[in-house]
């Protein structure tokens, strides 16, 4: 498949077809090539192949995907898009003319690739087309029941042997017609070198940075396979570590449940991370105001606070958060004579840290039909991230499946897309993450990943400010956050001087979008976010298990460079931990 992930905003019938191409194990030698741009068209200016199909030992299939109902009339095709489309061009006019402008092409490129078997076929994902025209063939018609019944490799192999046998009927066969008509392995090469070839172009470090920022979403549209899983179940825990995507896939559910004309509420646990979410889903939550659909984007606490009318005492502690507030949002939400919202889809992020029972009894309150009939994900680390409560994560997924008889699907991401390989190999090693990634997407390059020893309390300042120095000839100071172990008030941050030369020091809580600063947090406020480029402080200790989620949680949150900054009692204890990391990493690849 090239590329190998469809667009998440790809037409579902592409996206369909793509997925029943990708894993067809009777497909695994062939070549697709999908949203193919056709420059010089036999016809038009430009156009489009919806999916471009090349089958060693049987021919080349341009298919063009309609995933809408379809008239013609009057000679005038009428598609039921959104908005409507009308064209005097009928998809089997679009199939063919596509195949026989890349055929031109390549046999003008590679002579001997000329004689190879070009034809089309039209796919309709929701209707069967059953129309008879001297315009198309029968076997060029791929209706809604042999998609879905059939192996594509079956309904592809079919067309094209079908195809053949309409060339040998001829009389006379075609001069271009005859045994090199069914490509070759080796051609399909030639073909693939010449249609889209791979290239690399060396770029600054400036905007290697820039383009793994730009890669961030366009690898995590290969996860969003998983919503289909969603689709199908409506109740889906997604488990992955740290950098596998879950948080895009909690918004793009969101946005396809307000497409749907769905009530959503993404909820998560963490204040800083409701923030981000409020921020990247202003455009759906845009939409869900303009069609009057229920929508809510943050965290658990602000709608529980929105919910009861709560002010915050100046005293509140975690039992207020965790226990008073839940309480007072329950009763409110019991209360008939009051109006409360309820959600049809409900989305939870960093869902291992919302999985006690007062949290929970929220929730089956604020879902339509509760947690055991209604519709949910929930996406979680459910292996390293618990930070915020001992045991809050094993205990907490037990709860919840007490609460649903069971009824609930798992699916598992282990595809990394966010850290740059060198930083998803640290994390895995030093923090013994088990099982590991299964594939790290970025091939981003970063440097190693070596922790700094630093002596003191000074010592540690001196490095830190080195350390942004050098980073900021390579990112923009908003780029860079500092994250120490401890609160922000017992920082390293906090001992320098706010004011430097020409940036300066601010919370990430004070300035969350950035500016001309290099922002600090501490790992348990940053939990769930990500930065380019990430410097973790104040690691005082590596010894007891949440110190060690800790250092997971900081170190995963680099997308593109990392430091780590270690007190100097700790080299033994680190040594060990890696050895340990490197022992259990053979083990598996083992």
């Amino acid at each position: 498949m090239i590329p190998p992930q469809v667009a998440a905003d790809a037409p579902r019938g592409e996206r369909q077809l793509f997925s029943k191409l990708r894993d067809d194990p009777m497909t695994r030698d062939w070549l697709v090539l999908h949203s193919f741009d056709i420059r010089r068209h036999v016809v038009r200016a430009e156009g489009e192949a919806d999916m471009l199909i090349i089958a060693p030992g049987l021919g080349v299939l341009c298919i063009e995907v309609k995933g809408c109902n379809v008239v013609r009339e009057g000679g005038l095709w009428k598609y039921s898009y959104d908005p409507p489309k009308t064209t005097t061009v009928g998809p089997f006019r679009q199939a063919s003319q596509a195949a026989h402008s890349i055929r031109q092409y390549l046999s003008h490129k590679d002579p001997s690739l000329g004689s190879i078997l070009f034809h089309s076929a039209v796919l309709f994902t929701e209707i069967d087309f059953a129309d008879k025209s001297l315009e198309w063939e029968p076997w060029q018609i791929i209706g809604r029941t042999d998609f879905f019944r059939q192996p594509i490799s079956t309904v592809v192999t079919r067309a094209l042997e079908a195809a053949h046998s309409q060339c040998r009927a001829r009389r006379p066969i075609p001069t271009w017609y005859g045994n090199q008509s069914r490509p070759t392995a080796r051609q399909l090469e030639s073909m693939l070198r010449l249609l889209r070839p791979d290239f690399e172009y060396i770029a600054s470090t400036r905007n290697n940075v820039e383009l793994a920022e730009e890669a961030i979403r366009r690898f995590t549209e290969e996860q969003f396979d998983a919503l289909d899983h969603l689709e199908d179940n409506r109740r889906v825990i997604f488990k992955g570590p740290a950098g596998t995507g879950k948080t895009f896939l909690a918004i793009e559910a969101a946005r396809r449940a307000v497409l749907d004309g769905r009530s959503v509420a993404l909820l998560c646990f963490n204040g800083l991370l409701g923030a981000w979410l409020r921020r990247e889903t202003a455009a759906i939550r845009d939409e869900a105001e303009e069609r009057s659909i229920p929508f809510f984007t943050g965290n658990l606490s602000g709608l529980m606070r929105q919910v009861a009318g709560a002010d915050v005492p100046a005293t509140a502690d975690s039992r207020f958060w965790e226990i008073e507030l839940p309480e007072r949002a329950v009763e409110t939400l019991l209360d008939d004579s009051r109006e409360t919202p309820t959600f049809d889809l409900l989305l939870v992020d960093e869902a291992q840290d919302l999985l006690s029972d007062p949290f929970l009894d929220v929730m089956e309150l604020l879902l339509s039909g509760g947690l055991a009939s209604g519709r949910w994900a929930m996406f979680g680390d459910f292996e390293r991230q618990a930070i915020y409560a001992d045991n809050r994560a094993n205990t907490g997924l037990e709860r919840l499946q007490s609460r649903t008889a069971d009824s609930i699907s798992t699916y598992r991401l282990r595809i990394n897309c966010r850290n740059a390989t060198r930083i998803a190999e640290a994390v895995t090693i030093t923090c013994g993450l088990s099982p590991g990634y299964s594939r790290i997407l970025s091939t981003t390059d970063s440097a190693d990943v070596e922790p700094v020893f630093y002596r003191s309390t000074t010592h540690q300042a001196e490095v830190l400010l080195a350390t942004i120095a050098k980073l900021l000839k390579s990112f923009a100071p908003a780029e860079i956050v500092v994250l120490s172990m401890r609160s922000d008030a017992s920082s390293c941050v906090s001992r320098l001087d706010r004011e430097q030369d020409s940036w300066q020091f601010n919370s990430y809580r004070e300035m969350p979008e950035g500016g001309a600063s290099v922002r600090y947090a501490s790992v348990h406020a940053f939990k769930g976010l990500e930065a380019p480029a990430i410097v973790l402080t104040d690691i005082e200790g590596v010894d007891d298990e949440q110190a060690k989620a800790l250092l997971y949680v900081g170190m995963s949150r680099a997308r593109v460079r990392l430091h780590v900054f270690m007190h100097e009692r700790l080299r033994s204890g680190y040594d060990a931990m890696v050895d340990a990391g490197l022992k259990a990493a053979l083990k598996r690849n083992h």
